[in-house]
C-alpha cells in the first residue's frame, strides 16, 4: 500500500481548493495506486461540516447583533421597554407612562410618569433621559442626564393591618456600577403638611463596594441645603453622613415696624452601621445663627441648639436615648407651618429599669397669640413616663403669661383610654388669640374615657371686673362657663351647661346632640343677649320632632349694637340703626329633613302626607324703626314699622302665610293687608326649585304725603302665581288671570284686568313674555296728583277735564315678537281757558317764612276742545313695529301721525338698531293755537293757525324729513310784559336733517299812549305804527359726539321801529339788527339795536318793607334752602355739556328815552355793550355810559335839577358807578345833592357851592335860604334830612304837590325876630328851565306874595314879587372862598 504524498506547506491552499480550481495534469492519486480511487477520510469530512457551522453560527450572530441595535435605535424602544415594565412589576405597584419619546440607545423625553405602591406615589413631569449603551459593555451604567422639571411625592393612607416586622439588612450590593447625575426643578412633598423645594441637583455613584449619595444643593421655602451619604455595600455596612443648611425665617411684627428676618446655620450628621440587629447610629445635630444682620432683632440672643441621640434603626424602639440643649430657637426658621417661638431650655429621653421617661424644661421669650403665627406658652416644665402600658405625668406645668395651667393624666396607646385633669389659674385668654378679651380665666376641667366613651366636666370663671375698659376693638369675653357631659358613640350628652360671655348667658338643660346615624338635637337653651331674651324647647331628628322657639327683642338698638361687638362682626349692616321691638314665636312638628327636603314637583294637588314636617311661626313689630344707608354722604333713609305681623303655617308642601301692617316715612305711609297659599317644590330636573302661590286676598292703601287721602289698590279675585328656577340660571314664572281696582285721592277708579301672564328666560340670558289684559277708567283729572303743585298742574295750565281714558294690551315676545297696545279715549272732553279771568289774589302762608300771591284763572271763561277722538296705538309683528296716534277735536284741531321701523333680536331680547329703517308721516292743522296758548309761561298767549305736512324716512342713526310748515295770522301777547306781537307769518320746509325758515314776519303792537310830558320828557309823541320784524334761516341737527346730537342753527332778523313794549307805562320802540347761531353746542347772538323812543314809568316805591337786622327765620325755608344749595352742588359736579353763550350787543338809547320814577324825571342817552361772561351761569357784562339829560329830582317838596348825571358800566350789570349832581334852582346859594360811588353802595352828601356846613346846606335845598333858629325850621330840616338819608318815600308836602301838579308846596318858618305869625305857606311850579314861579301866603292872614324867579345866566337872576309889597331885584351872586 503505497503511503499518501506530503503536501507542501506552500500548497495547502491550492490543494484543499483542488475539488473547486485545479491544473490539468496526471492523476497523482490514480499513478499510485493504479485503476483504484481511494475514499476520502471521515476525519476531513467532519472539519468541514464544523467550519460551515461556525460560519452559519457567526453569521447569525452577527445578523442577531444589527438587528438588536436596530431595535435599540428605533423612536419606540423606550416606551416598549417601559410598557413591558409595566408588566412585570411586583403585585400591589403600577407605573404609568404618557407622552414618551426617543430610544434605549440615545436616550428620550417622558411627558409624565407615575410609579404608585401601597405606601407611596412618585409623580413625574418632563423627565429628559440622556445615556450611553457602550459602559454596560463593561457593566456600567452611566447616564448622561437625568433631569425633570416637577416631581411630587405624595404618602398615602396606610391600612390599620399589623404590620411584618422589617428584616434587618445584611449587604446593599447592585450588579452593576452605577453613576448617575440628577437635577428636578421642582420638588414637592405632598403630605398633610406639604413641603416645596426647587432647584434640586446631585450625584449618585456606586463603584461595587459603597453607595455615595451628593446633594449639591436644595432651595427649600426656609432656606438652602446640601447633602453628603456614604454607605459601604457589605457588611457591617457603615453609614457616614452629612447635612448642612442655611435657613431664612421671617420674624413677627407689629403694622408700624420694619419687616425682620433672621438666620440660622444647621449641621447634622450621621455615623453607625445598617447591617444586622446590631446596628447603630449616633445622630448629632448643631443649629446656630447666622452671624447678626442689619434686619434681626437686636434684644435676640444668639439661636443655638444641640442635640445627640442613640438609634437602633432595627429594632422595636429605634430611639435608645436623646437630648437636645436649646437657646434662642425660633421654631418658624426650621419649618415655615411652626409658630414664631424663642425657646431656651433641655429635652432628654431615654429608657429607664421601669419603661422609659421624658424630661422637657423649654421657656419661651416671645409668646404670641396663636393668630399671629406665635406661640402663647411662655414656660413648659413636664416629665412623662412610659411604663410599657400607658404614658403618665404628674406634675406637667404650662405657663401662660401671669396664668398657669397645671396636668395630670394618664394615656394608653393600646386601648385608647385617657384620663386628664387640668387646673387652670389666672389664663388670660387674650394670650391665646386676639379675638379674646383680657379676662383672666380660672377653674379646672376633667375628661376620662376614650374616643369613644369620654366624661367630662369644665368650669371656668374670669376673675377681673366685668366692663372695666372697653377693648380697642370688639373682643369677646368669657366671664364663666360650667359644663358637664359625656360623649358616648357619637352622642353628647349636656345635662347641665352655663356660659357667660359678652353680656350674655346661655343656659342648656339636657341637651342631647346625636351625630349618628343622622343628626338629631333635643333638650331646652336659654339665651339672655342685651335687650333680647330667646327660648328653644324640644326635639329635632332627621323625621320626627316637636317643639317651640321664642324670641323677644325690647330694644333693637341693643341687640343690634351688641352684635357689632363680637368678633368677625364689627363690620355687620354698616349704616344700619334699629330702633324698636319686635318678637318671633315658632312650633314645629316633624323632623328636620321635612324642612330640608322639597317634595317632588308633581302635577296634581299638594300632597296632605302626614309625615310632613309643620311649622306655624308669628312674628309681630309693633313699632319698629330703621334707619336704611344710602350713598356716602348722603343722610340715611328713615322708615317705621307699625303694626307688622308676619304668620306663616304649615310645611313646604304648603303653607299659609299671612301680612299685615304699615311702613311710614316721613309724611308717607303704606299699608298692605294680604293672605296666601304657598308650595315650594323640588323641580323634575336636577337642581331645579318651583314654587307656586295662590294669593287669596290682597289690598294696599298709599298715602303719598301730598295731598289728602290715600291711593289703594284691591284685587278683585284671587289669582295664582307660579315661579321655576332651574339649573344654569333658568328662570320661568306665571301669573294666573285675574283683576285690581285702583282708587286715588280724587274721584275716580280704574280697573285692570289681566290673563295667565308667563315669563322665561333660558339659560343663554333668551327672555320670553306673554301678556294681554285691558284696563278702564284712567281719568286725565289724576295728572293734578304728580307732585305737589301748587296750582295743581291742570289748573295752572288752565284745564278743566272729565276724560277717561282706556286701553288693551296683548304681547307674545320670544323669539318672534308679537305685541299689541292701545290707549284711547273712552269719554269726557278737555276744557281749555282762552281769556285771562280777572285776576284774585289770595295771600297765604305755608310755613316757608313767604307770602305767596298767585293769579288764579276763573274756570268760566273756557272753551270745550271738542274731543271725538284720542288714539295711541304701538304693535309688531315679527321686526316689524308700527305706532300710530290720533288727535281729533272740533276746536283744538286735528294731528294724525304715523311710523314704521324694524327691531332686532340680539342677546335674548329685542333692540332698536341704529340702522333700522323709518317710514312715516305728520299731518297737523291747527285753526285755533290760541287754544294751545296754556302751554305757553304764564300771562302769556298765543294764537293764529298753523299747518303741518310732514314725511318720516331714513334710519334711526339718521332721520330724514321732508316736508312743508306754516303758520299765519300768528300773535304773542303778553299784557303783564306789555308785549304784544301780531299778524305774523311763517314760511318753513323739511330737507333731510334740516329746517329751512324762508319766512318769518311779525308786526309791533299799538297800544301804548305812554309818553312823559314836561321839559324833561319825550321829544315826541307815541309812534302809531307798530313797525315790524323780519328773518330768515335755518336748523340743521345730526349725530354727535356721545349722546347728545349735532345741532346747528343760522337765523337773522331786521327791527324797523318794532315796538317791544305796549304797556300803559312803558313804550319802547327799537330798530337794528341781530343775528343768532348755533356750532358745536355754543350759541352766539350778535346785534346792533338803536331805541327810537322809549317811555318808562316807574311806581314809587312806598311799601315798607322789615330792617336789615331782622331775619325770619322757618324751618320748611331753610329745608327748601338746604335742597336747594345740594341741587347746586350736584350740579356743579356733573361736567358742562353745553358751552356759555356768547352774547354781543351793541344797544344805543338814541335821544328820546325818557324816564320816570323814584323821584326823577329826566332823559337819557348813551350806548352800552352787552357781553356774555367767560364763566357759565354768570350773568353778563354791561360796558359803557349813560347820561341824563335836562334832568330833575323831587326830593321834599322841592325840585332839584340834575346838572350832571353819569352811570358808568364797566362789567357787572347791577353794579354801575354813579356821578349825579342834583342842585335846586331859584335860590343864591348853588346847593343840592351829590351821589357817588356805585349801585350797590351808593354815598349821598350835601352839596353846595361855596362850601357851608351841612345844617346850612340843608337850609338851602329845604327852605331855600340860610338856617334860622326857630324851632319850627329845626323840626323842618331834622325832617328833610331823615328823608334824604334815610329813605325814599316823600312827605306830605310832596303827595299834596304831585296831586295839585305843583312842584312845591312847603312850610316856610318866621325870620330872625319874629314870632310864629311871620310863617307862611308856599306853592311853587318851574314853568321852564329858567322860569320859576312861586306863592307865598303868611299865616297871620295877610295878603300873599307872589314871586317870579328868571335866570338870565349862571350869575344874574331877576327877582319880582307882589302882593302886600310889589318889587324888582336884579341879583348878582360872587362866589368866594
Amino acid at each position: 500500500m503505497a503511503s499518501r504524498p506530503q503536501t507542501p506547506p506552500d500548497k495547502g491552499p491550492e490543494v484543499f481548493a483542488a475539488g473547486a480550481t485545479h491544473r490539468a495534469g496526471p492523476n497523482v492519486y490514480a499513478a499510485a495506486s493504479g485503476t483504484h480511487r481511494e475514499p476520502v477520510p471521515q476525519r476531513k469530512r467532519w472539519l468541514r461540516r464544523f467550519v460551515l457551522a461556525f460560519a452559519a453560527l457567526l453569521t447569525l450572530l452577527m445578523l442577531a447583533a444589527l438587528l438588536a441595535w436596530q431595535l435599540l435605535g428605533r423612536d419606540d424602544s423606550l416606551a416598549y421597554v417601559l410598557q413591558r415594565t409595566s408588566q412585570s412589576l411586583p403585585a400591589g405597584q403600577q407605573l404609568q407612562a404618557e407622552g414618551v419619546r426617543g430610544s434605549l440607545r440615545r436616550g428620550g423625553h417622558i411627558d409624565r410618569l407615575r410609579w404608585q405602591s401601597g405606601t407611596l406615589s412618585v409623580d413625574a413631569h418632563d423627565i429628559d433621559i440622556g445615556w450611553s449603551l457602550t459602559p454596560l459593555l463593561q457593566k456600567t451604567l452611566r447616564l448622561g442626564k437625568l433631569e425633570a422639571a416637577r416631581v411630587v411625592v405624595t404618602p398615602l393612607a396606610q391600612s390599620d393591618a399589623p404590620t411584618t416586622p422589617q428584616t434587618p439588612l445584611q449587604q446593599l450590593n447592585l450588579p452593576l456600577h452605577i453613576d448617575i447625575p440628577f437635577a428636578v426643578r421642582e420638588l414637592v412633598w405632598a403630605a398633610d403638611k406639604p413641603l416645596e423645594a426647587k432647584a434640586l441637583s446631585g450625584r449618585y455613584r456606586y463603584d461595587g463596594a459603597a453607595h455615595h449619595l451628593e446633594v449639591a444643593g436644595m432651595d427649600l421655602p426656609q432656606g438652602h441645603l446640601s447633602a453628603d451619604v456614604r454607605l459601604d455595600g457589605n457588611a457591617p455596612m457603615a453609614l457616614d453622613a452629612t447635612l448642612q443648611a442655611q435657613l431664612q425665617a421671617q420674624l413677627a411684627h407689629g403694622d408700624a415696624e420694619a419687616e425682620r428676618t433672621l438666620g440660622a446655620q444647621l449641621e447634622a450628621q450621621a455615623k453607625g452601621t445598617l447591617a444586622g440587629q446590631e446596628a447603630r447610629i449616633e445622630l448629632t445635630a448643631k443649629l446656630r445663627a447666622a452671624p447678626q444682620e442689619v434686619s434681626a432683632p437686636k434684644d435676640s440672643p444668639p439661636m443655638q441648639a444641640d442635640a445627640r441621640a442613640s438609634i437602633a434603626p432595627w429594632a422595636a424602639q429605634p430611639l435608645l436615648t436623646a437630648q437636645a440643649d436649646l437657646q434662642g430657637v425660633d421654631l418658624a426658621a426650621l419649618s415655615p407651618q411652626a409658630p414664631i417661638t424663642l425657646l431656651s431650655g433641655h429635652v432628654a429621653a431615654g429608657p429607664t429599669p421601669e419603661g422609659w421617661d421624658v424630661e422637657a424644661a423649654l421657656t419661651n421669650a416671645r409668646p404670641a397669640p396663636w393668630d399671629k403665627k406665635g406661640l402663647p406658652v411662655d414656660s413648659i416644665a413636664a416629665h412623662a413616663h412610659f411604663d410599657g402600658t400607658q404614658w403618665s405625668t404628674e406634675d406637667a406645668r404650662v405657663d401662660i403669661g401671669k396664668g398657669t395651667l397645671a396636668l395630670q393624666g394618664s394615656f394608653a396607646p393600646s386601648s385608647q383610654s385617657i384620663a386628664v385633669k387640668a387646673q387652670v389659674n389666672r389664663v388670660d385668654p387674650a394670650h391665646l388669640h386676639t379675638a379674646l378679651a383680657a379676662a383672666p380665666l380660672s377653674g379646672r376641667a376633667t375628661a376620662e374615657g376614650s374616643a369613644q366613651n369620654l366624661q367630662f366636666e369644665l368650669q371656668l370663671a374670669a376673675s377681673g371686673a366685668r366692663g372695666a375698659r372697653k377693648p380697642m376693638h370688639a373682643t369677646l369675653r368669657i366671664d364663666r362657663v360650667a359644663a358637664r357631659g359625656t360623649w358616648k358613640e357619637g352622642v353628647l350628652r349636656l345635662p347641665q351647661a352655663d356660659i357667660e360671655a359678652l353680656q350674655a348667658q346661655v343656659k342648656a338643660t339636657d341637651v342631647q346632640v346625636a351625630t349618628r346615624p343622622t343628626l338629631a338635637i333635643s333638650g331646652k337653651v336659654q339665651a339672655k343677649l342685651p335687650g333680647t331674651s330667646a327660648q328653644a324647647d324640644g326635639k329635632l331628628d332627621a323625621r320626627l320632632g316637636a317643639g317651640t322657639l321664642q324670641v323677644q327683642s325690647a330694644s333693637a338698638q341693643q341687640t343690634l349694637a351688641w352684635l357689632r361687638t363680637l368678633p368677625g362682626l364689627t363690620q355687620l349692616a354698616p349704616g344700619l340703626a334699629a330702633r324698636g321691638s319686635a318678637s318671633l314665636n315658632a312650633q314645629w312638628q316633624g323632623g328636620w329633613e321635612g324642612f330640608t327636603t322639597l317634595p317632588k314637583a308633581t302635577t296634581g294637588s299638594a300632597s296632605k302626607s302626614t309625615n310632613a314636617s309643620q311649622l306655624q311661626a308669628t312674628f309681630d313689630a309693633p313699632k319698629l324703626q330703621l334707619d336704611l344707608p344710602t350713598a356716602k354722604g348722603a343722610a340715611p333713609t328713615q322708615i317705621e314699622l307699625l303694626g307688622v305681623r308676619l304668620r306663616a303655617t304649615g310645611s313646604a308642601a304648603r303653607a299659609e302665610i299671612s301680612l299685615q301692617g304699615e311702613l311710614r316715612r316721613d309724611k308717607q305711609s303704606a299699608t298692605v293687608q294680604s293672605s296666601l297659599v304657598a308650595r315650594l317644590l323640588e323641580a323634575t330636573d336636577k337642581g331645579a326649585v318651583a314654587a307656586n302661590a295662590q294669593v287669596q286676598s290682597l289690598s294696599m292703601t298709599l298715602q303719598d304725603g301730598l295731598h289728602k287721602g290715600r291711593w289703594a289698590l284691591q284685587a278683585s279675585a284671587p289669582f295664582a302665581i307660579e315661579a321655576h328656577h332651574g339649573s344654569g340660571g333658568a328662570l320661568s314664572a306665571k301669573v294666573g288671570a285675574g283683576g285690581a281696582a285702583l282708587t286715588a285721592p280724587v274721584p275716580g277708579k280704574v280697573a285692570l284686568r289681566w290673563e295667565p301672564l308667563a315669563f322665561t328666560r333660558s339659560a343663554g340670558s333668551a327672555i320670553a313674555l306673554q301678556t294681554h289684559g285691558a284696563i278702564t277708567g284712567i281719568p286725565l283729572a289724576w295728572a293734578d296728583l304728580v307732585g305737589a303743585q301748587d296750582p295743581p298742574l291742570l289748573k295752572r295750565f288752565g284745564l278743566d277735564t272729565d276724560l277717561i281714558f282706556g286701553g288693551q294690551w296683548a304681547v307674545d315676545a320670544g323669539d318672534k315678537l308679537s305685541a299689541n297696545v292701545r290707549l284711547q279715549r273712552s269719554s269726557g272732553d278737555l276744557r281749555i281757558a282762552v281769556e285771562d279771568a280777572p285776576p284774585a289774589t289770595s295771600v297765604q302762608s305755608k310755613g316757608d317764612g313767604a307770602k305767596v300771591a298767585a293769579a288764579l284763572r276763573e274756570r268760566t271763561d273756557t272753551i270745550a276742545a271738542g274731543l271725538r277722538n284720542i288714539a295711541l296705538t304701538v304693535g309688531t309683528e315679527g321686526d316689524a313695529l308700527r305706532t300710530a296716534f290720533t288727535w281729533d277735536s272740533t276746536q283744538a284741531g286735528e294731528v294724525h301721525a304715523e311710523a314704521s321701523t324694524r327691531l332686532q333680536r340680539q342677546d335674548g331680547g329685542w333692540v332698536w338698531p341704529d340702522n333700522a329703517a323709518l317710514a312715516g308721516t305728520v299731518r297737523a292743522k291747527l285753526p285755533q293755537v290760541g287754544v294751545w296758548s296754556v302751554l305757553a309761561p304764564p300771562g302769556w298767549r298765543v294764537s293764529g293757525t298753523l299747518e303741518a305736512d310732514a314725511a318720516l324716512s331714513g334710519t334711526r342713526g339718521n332721520p330724514q324729513w321732508s316736508g312743508q310748515l306754516s303758520a299765519d295770522k300768528l300773535t304773542v301777547r303778553s299784557l303783564l310784559d306789555g308785549v304784544d306781537l301780531q299778524d305774523g307769518q311763517l314760511r318753513a320746509t323739511l330737507a333731510g336733517n334740516r329746517v329751512n325758515i324762508t319766512e318769518f314776519n311779525l308786526k309791533g303792537g299799538r297800544g301804548s299812549s305812554a309818553r312823559i310830558a314836561g321839559f324833561s320828557g319825550n321829544r315826541t309823541p307815541p309812534p302809531l305804527d307798530g313797525g315790524s320784524l323780519q328773518g330768515s334761516g335755518s336748523v340743521q341737527w345730526g349725530p354727535g359726539s356721545g349722546d347728545a346730537p349735532d345741532l346747528r342753527m343760522d337765523f337773522k332778523a331786521r327791527a324797523d321801529h318794532l315796538q317791544v313794549l305796549v304797556r300803559a307805562d312803558r313804550q319802547a320802540s327799537v330798530s337794528g339788527t341781530l343775528e343768532a347761531t348755533l356750532r358745536e353746542r355754543q350759541f352766539k347772538l350778535r346785534g346792533d339795536l338803536h331805541i327810537d323812543r322809549a317811555s318808562i314809568l316807574l311806581p314809587d316805591a312806598s311799601a315798607r318793607s322789615l330792617g336789615a337786622d331782622v331775619v325770619v327765620r322757618s324751618k320748611a325755608r331753610d329745608a327748601a334752602a338746604q335742597k336747594n344749595a345740594q341741587q347746586a352742588a350736584s350740579a356743579a359736579q356733573r361736567a358742562e355739556t353745553v358751552l356759555p353763550p356768547d352774547v354781543a350787543v351793541t344797544l344805543d338809547l338814541g335821544d328820546d328815552f325818557a324816564f320816570q320814577g323814584q323821584g326823577i324825571t329826566t332823559r337819557l342817552e348813551g350806548k352800552l355793550d352787552i357781553r356774555s361772561s367767560t364763566m357759565p351761569n354768570a350773568p353778563p357784562r354791561v360796558v359803557g355810559e349813560v347820561r341824563t339829560v335836562a334832568g330833575r329830582y323831587r326830593a321834599w317838596g322841592q325840585m332839584l335839577d340834575v346838572e350832571s348825571g353819569l352811570v358808568r358800566f364797566s362789567g357787572p350789570y347791577d353794579n354801575p358807578s354813579l356821578d349825579i349832581l342834583a342842585l335846586r334852582p331859584n335860590i343864591e346859594v348853588r346847593a343840592g345833592v351829590q351821589v357817588s360811588g356805585n349801585a350797590l353802595n351808593p354815598r349821598v352828601r350835601l352839596y353846595s357851592e361855596p362850601d357851608l356846613p351841612d345844617a346850612e346846606k340843608l337850609s338851602w335845598v329845604v327852605l331855600g335860604r340860610s338856617a334860622a333858629s326857630g324851632g319850627a325850621e329845626a323840626a323842618v330840616l331834622q325832617q328833610a334830612a331823615l328823608a334824604l338819608f334815610g329813605g325814599k318815600g316823600g312827605g306830605v308836602g310832596e303827595k299834596i304837590a304831585s296831586r295839585l301838579g305843583l312842584d312845591e308846596v312847603g312850610f316856610k318858618g318866621p325870620g330872625a325876630g319874629e314870632d310864629a305869625t311871620g310863617a307862611a305857606l308856599t306853592f311853587g311850579k318851574r314853568v321852564s328851565k329858567d322860569l320859576y314861579v312861586t306863592y307865598e301866603r303868611s299865616l297871620s292872614g295877610t295878603l300873599g306874595t307872589l314871586y317870579i324867579f328868571y335866570d338870565l345866566s349862571k350869575r344874574l337872576r331877576l327877582r319880582g314879587q307882589t302882593g302886600a309889597s310889589t318889587g324888582l331885584d336884579l341879583i348878582y351872586t360872587v362866589r368866594y372862598e
